[in-house]
């Protein structure tokens, strides 16, 4: 399971050429708005997309969830530089349209109705479809933040 679940998320990292307090400093002070910051701790914070196709969020229009997020941890290394880690999380969405499917697959069968083909293969190709947009745009808003840090 846990190997399936390494497939999921999205893994990076990358060294920024400075301590913690200068990554923070560079967030804090210098943001470009290409996207979001929320620190969670001295050395974790969130960041999130300002535009997210397929939650329907921008910037200006926040809604009941976050959209498109990654979570960056900081370890700072001897040699004075800040190794920076950055993972998703399995979005809740996933987990909505499988539970979804789920329930409709378990109806038809407890009603002993005509279930169609098609609904069976619409629980993997809709799951893999929208696990792709997520990742593409996850990807992207890794590549923002990186560019940001390392230039």
């Amino acid at each position: 399971m846990k190997g399936v679940l390494s497939r999921i998320i999205l893994k990076d990292e990358f060294l920024f050429d400075g301590t913690v307090e200068q990554l923070e400093e560079k967030l804090w002070f210098q943001n470009n708005q290409k996207f979001r910051i929320e620190w969670i701790d001295y050395q974790s914070f969130k960041f999130l997309s300002n535009f997210s196709l397929g939650t329907i969020m921008v910037k200006f229009n926040p809604g009941f969830a976050d959209g498109i997020k990654g979570y960056a941890q900081l370890i700072e290394t001897e040699s004075g530089k800040t190794k920076v880690s950055l993972r998703t999380k399995i979005r809740i969405e996933l987990y909505f349209f499988l539970v979804v499917m789920l329930i409709a697959i378990i109806a038809a069968l407890v009603s002993e109705e005509v279930f169609p083909l098609w609904m069976l293969w619409l629980t993997p190709l809709g799951l893999l479809w929208f696990w792709f947009v997520y990742r593409m745009q996850e990807q992207i808003l890794f590549n923002k933040l990186k560019n940001y840090l390392t230039n």
